[in-house]
């Protein structure tokens, strides 16, 4: 049972882990009475006038509501779209997903601090599932009792699903979410669909921390197969490059799950020069 634990934490990219992880503790911890939620939330005079400097951070590891089934999908949800993010989206930068991470919680501490929110796992989830969605808006999704549509509509089913199931004030709080993903997509298209923005430049300290990508197969790796492109990232497998065929994956635009892996290629439109 541990091996398969650990087996199945190594298939996990690192900044996810640390999500998972932390959250999984947070919540199992609170159910067995070692770690208070009240010592983990965000009390912004807490954190401001007795220094308790922590609370931003380990806010983002508390699931909220009565429910422990609810939060074990809300846990779920947020490794699933993470998770993809960071091997699809972000796939090759790592350092470019931890940047992600911290601006869209930046914004949701922000925010969190004038709705009152103390929790801020549901507004990250959100965030992830709006920047998943602008990433496969035509990928098909099942929802809660069945309902499959669009992920471009993801977004709005989780925040109608929070107003009917937990009420305004935990809609108001994910919302927060969806403005800090919202304001990413913004900055990240400051200049137009596939061109590099000036407004998101990773600093210096992540690049050194992660100085690659992530494989489930090597670990962090920085093998310059992991191609960054301006409308996303490309792996082109060895058995292809090793062919003289550098260009075969690309023509293939493959999507495979086995061996623990999730590895996507996805296209765009391609511009003309000047356009």
């Amino acid at each position: 049972m541990a091996n398969d634990i650990v087996e199945f934490l190594r298939t996990v990219p690192p900044v996810t882990r640390v999500l998972l992880l932390g959250t999984i503790g947070t919540t199992f911890g609170a159910l067995l009475s070692i770690t208070p939620p009240a010592m983990m939330v965000n009390y912004w005079p807490l954190t401001i006038y007795k220094l308790q400097i922590w609370r931003p951070i380990t806010a983002f590891f508390v699931v909220m509501g009565a429910d422990p089934m609810s939060k074990l999908m809300e846990i779920y949800m947020m490794y699933t779209y993470g998770k993809d993010l960071e091997l699809e989206k972000f796939r090759g930068f790592t350092s470019d997903y931890m940047y992600y991470v911290f601006l869209n919680g930046f914004v949701i501490a922000a925010l969190n601090s004038l709705t009152g929110g103390l929790a801020y796992v549901a507004p990250l989830l959100v965030a992830f599932t709006y920047t998943w969605s602008q990433h496969n808006p035509d990928r098909i999704v099942s929802f809660y009792f069945g309902i499959t549509f669009k992920a471009k509509y993801l977004p709005a089913f989780v925040l109608a699903f929070k107003l009917l199931i937990e009420g305004q004030g935990s809609f108001i709080i994910s919302s927060t979410g969806f403005a800090a993903a919202y304001f990413y997509q913004y900055l990240e298209n400051a200049r137009g669909p596939g061109r590099p923005s000036p407004f998101l430049q990773t600093p210096r300290v992540l690049k050194n921390l992660f100085p690659g990508g992530w494989s489930p197969d090597t670990g962090m790796t920085t093998d310059p197969r992991n191609i960054h492109r301006s409308f996303g990232s490309a792996y082109y497998p060895a058995a292809d490059t090793a062919a003289g065929r550098p260009g075969a994956s690309r023509a293939s635009g493959v999507n495979t799950a086995a061996g623990g892996t999730n590895a996507s290629i996805r296209w765009g439109r391609g511009h003309r020069l000047g356009d």
